[in-house]
Order: C-alpha cells, then structure tokens, then sequence
C-alpha cells in the first residue's frame, strides 16, 4: 500500500517501477490522472501494455468535509485490490501489485484514508494508526475535521451504520449523529464561523509541519557534528505504509 500526491500519481513510469496496478484518488475532478495510450504501451516487454485499475472519491480537503461516508467503500476497495495483487503475483510468481492512495500533497486527505484503513486492519485507535502512518510518511497530517472523524471511525468500531436484519435501510450510529449535528450547527451559525474553524485546522497543521521542519533541522545538525557532513536526501514522491 502506498501513499503519494498527484505528481507521483501521474507518472506511469514511476507507478510501474513500483509494481503499482491500482489507483484511488482522494481529489477533485481535475486531479485524477488520466494515462494516454503512449504511457501505458510503454512498458516492458514492450508488447504488453500497461494498465490501472482507479477508482475516484470527491473529497474536498476541507474540515467540515464528511468522510466518514466514504470510509467504508474505500477500506473495501484497497483490501480488495491488496487481495487481488497478491493472488495475482502468486500465480504469476512477481512482486505483489500494489495500492496508491493519493491526494494533491498526500498529506491530509488521502493520509486520512491510510488511517482509516490501517485503524480498520489492524484494529487500532486514531493515535496508533497515526503514528504507525507517519513511519513510512511522516508528512501526514489529517485537518482537524478529519482527525476528529477518525476518532468517530474507532468509536464506531469502523462502521457507521448499524444493520438490522430484515431492514434494507441501515440506521446511524449515535457517535456519527452526533458529530454531524455538530457540524450542521457550524455551518448554520454561516460563513465566518466555518472559515474561523479553517483557520484553525490550518494553524495547527502549519504548527504540525514547522514542528517537523525544525526536528528535520536539529537531526541534520546532529549529522554534521557526529559526523563532519551533513548528509541530504531527496525527498519521497510516495511513501510505503
């Protein structure tokens, strides 16, 4: 499973080089990426062409955005193309294909949908499934709304909806009534109240990656004087979780 923004997304060579066969863009419209005929046929052997299974969800990077709606179908699609890789390499002893998650950065939206996902397999709480995100891409960092959505997720034991037999319609779960009635308040009391909350979730991830920023400076240091150089990287388009 890996998580990228758009510029990786976009790259056929490089999801190639990856072994990547499945694509879900957390994004707009005008985000997802779209391969020409050229890309795909340019692969090896030359006479096979290379193809991506995607799958689209419109989600606005935005703290009163609802993804919770979302989880479920998402969590389904990536175990679903996980479980499809590996059968696949199995028969065709290669590499397991794999999944990427992606958004514009791949820092709030689709990092949300890793969590999501992470919380779900491995039965974790936010907190866990956050920090076990972050060691493979330590970038993430869901908005305030979605952080807040996630905890939701967990207390919903990774469902939102509770279904009794014999009803083809599902009920909401207290948790996730709940947390939308606080936000249709939000967005009743108009627009200046829903863009101080933007603000706010803004604040806190600036905070989050001058935090990050500044770690990233002390280690480099560290480096230099231990070892009288200071080492540089060049940063990861994508990440493995």
């Amino acid at each position: 499973m890996w998580l990228g923004g758009r510029v990786a997304a976009r790259s056929a060579s490089l999801l190639r080089s990856l072994n990547i066969g499945y694509i879900l863009s957390v994004t707009r419209t005008e985000d997802v990426p779209k391969f020409t005929s050229a890309q795909l046929a340019d692969s090896e052997p030359p006479d096979i062409k290379y193809e991506f299974v995607q799958r689209h969800i419109d989600i606005q990077d935005d703290p009163t955005e609802d993804i919770l709606i979302y989880l479920k179908d998402a969590c389904d699609w990536i175990k679903a193309g996980l479980d499809s890789g590996q059968q696949k390499a199995k028969d065709d002893d290669q590499t397991q294909v794999g999944v990427l998650v992606h958004c514009t950065q791949g820092i709030s939206r689709s990092g949300s949908i890793i969590i999501a996902y992470l919380m779900r397999d491995l039965s974790l709480d936010y907190a866990a499934a956050l920090s076990l995100a972050k060691e493979s891409r330590p970038l993430i960092s869901p908005n305030q709304g979605f952080e807040a959505q996630l905890n939701v997720w967990g207390q919903c034991k990774y469902d939102i909806f509770i279904h009794d037999p014999g009803s083809a319609i599902p009920r909401e779960k207290y948790a996730y009534k709940e947390l939308k009635s606080i936000r249709d308040d939000l967005i009743g009391r108009g627009e200046e109240a829903v863009n101080r909350v933007r603000v706010a979730s803004m604040a806190s991830m600036a905070a989050s990656f001058g935090k990050r920023r500044l770690q990233s400076i002390e280690d480099a240091k560290g480096k230099k004087d231990g070892e009288g150089k200071d080492e540089k990287q060049s940063p990861n388009p994508m990440s493995r979780q």
